[in-house]
């Protein structure tokens, strides 16, 4: 039966990638309109269960690492397609290698030198195979955006994913009776940040003057959409990260002018912010009275943070290999970290059963597992494009502010941002949801810079009236 399983998705995984994606590469040439579809039902797919998209070789799912095996993921093969369309097109803004790109590829090599400390290292492969294919969604992405018009259709495509997100959440809770409903997603924590990653770049579209009567509904309903959603996965730091991005972005939406959209839009914004907060107040005060959990000896991660310390310091250059740290942190292999674990349970009067501790959890934080299993020479290539994303974005900002993707672009920044703080308690972009949603958004602000540096305004209507500068 094993055999028949991996046969069927050798030729699944075949017809995907060598069949439908150059096929569907051939037929999007010269076809905008099917382009732009194409975008936007991208972004809609990742609501999705991620086996609805992916599939997995040499699969090991009683592991707790961050990577169970070799995945592929579907959303590759559409992005190949895409960048394929362009090239067939001869496009002058094709570019093997955009803006950016290089920098996350380096990141994937520099951390497949972790493989010398590694326990297995089989399971190096299986992260650096899955981060280095996100390079195909990343080219994918940036080649297809040609103007303003494709960025909509992508934000069109999270829009819709938003609100249908809500509608599953909703039957969660009051259907099934969740107290903390995760929707299509593995947890509540990844779903909340995906939201507010989303929808802040949507709110600046909506809250932009060249948005259409149309788009604008949409956005202020899936904005609307991922606040509740955010509310209903009673998570206080995704709360948080929300509301900070949503008083950036509306109240730096004022600089531009003071406008009957942005005023209304602002009161309904309260109210409506207000009641919600009214309706779930019980539910985040039952949340908050467990506030002392957070204290080092109630709470786990502090003794999982402690773990990956121990290991960045015998491994401070490489680390003790990607995807390993659900290894060296259990036993048999990793007794030594296993054992800072048992004392920080025996602190808190439990008593120690060796065969408990056979699979530890890892760290929630990113860069505590970055740090733990790449040493610093794998996390300072991470953070060195975190940082350049935000610069792009920064300077796109600045640059298109008075356009149509001025608050688009600020309300971007903000997500990267609060998403990238984020990242100090949760891991969610090793996780392929939020993982491909983050490269499509790093896409965009990939294309933007490009635009930048050629001096091209994204708007059809100014370009119509200035040369093209290639």
């Amino acid at each position: 039966m094993e055999v028949v399983k991996l046969i069927f998705k050798l030729l699944m995984i075949a017809v995907v990638y060598l069949g439908v994606g150059p096929g569907l590469g051939f037929y999007l040439k010269g076809r905008d309109t099917a382009r732009r579809v194409l975008l936007g039902f991208m972004a809609w797919w990742l609501v999705r269960p991620p086996g609805d998209f992916t599939l997995m070789l040499y699969s090991i799912e009683k592991y707790r690492g961050h990577a169970k095996g070799f995945e592929f993921n579907y959303i590759e093969a559409l992005a190949m397609a895409l960048s394929l369309s362009v090239y067939l097109e001869k496009r002058k803004d094709f570019k093997l290698l955009p803006p950016g790109l290089w920098v996350w590829i380096a990141w994937v090599v520099v951390c497949c030198a972790s493989v010398v400390s590694a326990i297995n290292p089989v399971y190096v492969w299986m992260p650096a195979f899955k981060f280095l294919k996100m390079a195909l969604v990343f080219a994918g992405v940036f080649h297809a955006i040609h103007d303003v018009r494709d960025v909509r259709a992508i934000m069109r495509g999270f829009s819709i994913a938003l609100i249908l997100q809500l509608l599953v959440c909703l039957y969660f809770r009051y259907v099934q009776g969740a107290y903390r409903v995760i929707g299509w997603f593995e947890h509540q924590n990844p779903m909340a940040m995906w939201s507010y990653m989303v929808a802040l770049p949507i709110l600046g579209l909506a809250l932009s003057q060249q948005t259409g009567p149309k788009d604008f509904m949409l956005n202020v309903v899936a904005f609307g959409s991922a606040g509740l959603v955010v509310l209903l996965t009673v998570s206080r730091a995704s709360l948080a990260a929300f509301g900070i991005g949503t008083v950036l972005v509306v109240g730096l939406s004022f600089l531009q002018g003071i406008t009957v959209r942005r005023a209304v839009f602002t009161v309904v914004l309260v109210v409506g912010g207000a009641a919600a907060m009214a309706m779930a107040l019980d539910t985040f005060m039952e949340r908050m009275h467990g506030a002392g959990d957070d204290l080092p000896e109630n709470d786990l991660r502090w003794a999982l943070n402690n773990q990956s310390a121990a290991m960045l310091a015998d491994h401070p250059l490489t680390g003790i290999g990607w995807n390993n740290f659900g290894l060296a942190n259990s036993r048999p292999e990793g007794e030594k970290y296993s054992a800072i674990l048992e004392d920080w349970e025996r602190n808190r009067g439990r008593a120690i059963y060796p065969e408990q501790f056979m699979a530890n959890p890892l760290t929630e934080s990113l860069y505590w597992l970055l740090l733990a299993e790449n040493g610093y020479l794998g996390f300072s290539m991470f953070l060195v494009f975190l940082l350049l994303t935000l610069w792009f974005a920064l300077r796109a900002t600045i640059r298109y502010w008075k356009g149509p993707l001025g608050l688009f672009l600020l309300g971007l920044l903000a997500a990267l941002a609060l998403t990238y703080l984020q990242g100090r308690v949760e891991r969610v972009l090793t996780q392929t949801k939020n993982l491909t949603t983050w490269i499509m958004l790093c896409a965009v602000v990939s294309r933007v810079e490009w635009w930048r540096r050629n001096g091209i305004d994204p708007d059809p209507a100014v370009r119509e009236r200035k040369p093209r500068v290639k």
